[in-house]
């Protein structure tokens, strides 16, 4: 009866499958919101810094998205109901690719949930929950850039020139890092190789060195403070290699 009622009046059907959509698609999508609104209060008892998954905006759109592909879906039935040959053949292409697509989002949007997950766990371990910490976001940033390159992947698109470019641009900050480590380690390494010239002295030896002169009254691992007429300077063991030291101390006048 009801395959019948369907083929005397197509139209009727149609209309009454796309009104279904809309109703099986806003219970989808409220279904989407409160699933949201459960995972926003267990995530506020593992960080006091946020009480939201993910951003509101998110939450939003990926609502509004299952809304979209419910109706979608309904619509592809509708036509198929009124059998309009060029466009049910448009629209099987479309629905074999629908489920990769679908795939995929969902693919990111899990990435973008369980990154702002292990961000707040993250942040609620360390620095009493400090949500402005590098590591947290550093987390977030790993699991979401994954999930958006499997997602990319699932969706057919071609992703080597991003990948490509992505272990371009890793190279170079991992190569800008080591520079500026290499530069900013270079008089520490100095002050390590010359440390042996730290055994010459003592506290209470009075020191010229260049153009500095004072007591020494402090010696440590990698240099010396001199007590000067100016105040206390800071002597790094390079410069007692390099520079021209005279201890100046009463009865000894040894130069090195």
């Amino acid at each position: 009866m009801l395959r019948s009622l369907v083929e005397t009046y197509p139209e009727l059907a149609a209309v009454l499958v796309l009104v279904l959509g809309v109703i099986v698609g806003k219970l989808a999508e409220v279904a989407v919101r409160r699933l949201f609104l459960v995972g926003d209060r267990l995530i506020s008892r593992f960080s006091d810094r946020s009480h939201y998954v993910v951003s509101p905006l998110f939450q939003q759109a990926l609502a509004l998205l299952v809304f979209a592909t419910v109706l979608v879906l309904a619509a592809v039935i509708a036509v198929r109901l009124l059998n309009i040959p060029q466009l049910t053949a448009w629209l099987d292409m479309l629905f074999d690719y629908l489920p990769r697509f679908v795939l995929g989002l969902v693919i990111i949007g899990m990435g973008n949930v369980v990154g702002a997950l292990l961000r707040n766990i993250t942040a609620g371990m360390i620095a009493q929950g400090d949500g402005n910490a590098l590591l947290p976001r550093l987390v977030h940033a790993a699991v979401v850039a994954v999930a958006v390159i499997t997602g990319l992947q699932q969706l057919g698109i071609d992703i080597s020139f991003i990948t490509q470019l992505s272990l371009i641009i890793l190279a170079s900050l991992l190569g800008g890092l080591s520079i500026a480590f290499a530069l900013g380690a270079r008089q520490y390494v100095a002050n390590l190789v010359a440390q042996p010239e730290m055994t010459r002295y003592a506290s209470g030896d009075r020191l010229r060195i260049d153009d500095d002169e004072g007591v020494v009254v402090e010696i440590y691992r990698t240099g010396l403070t001199l007590e000067t007429d100016e105040g206390l300077v800071s002597i790094p063991a390079a410069r007692l290699a390099s520079g021209r030291v005279v201890r100046v101390t009463p009865g000894a006048a040894s130069q090195s």
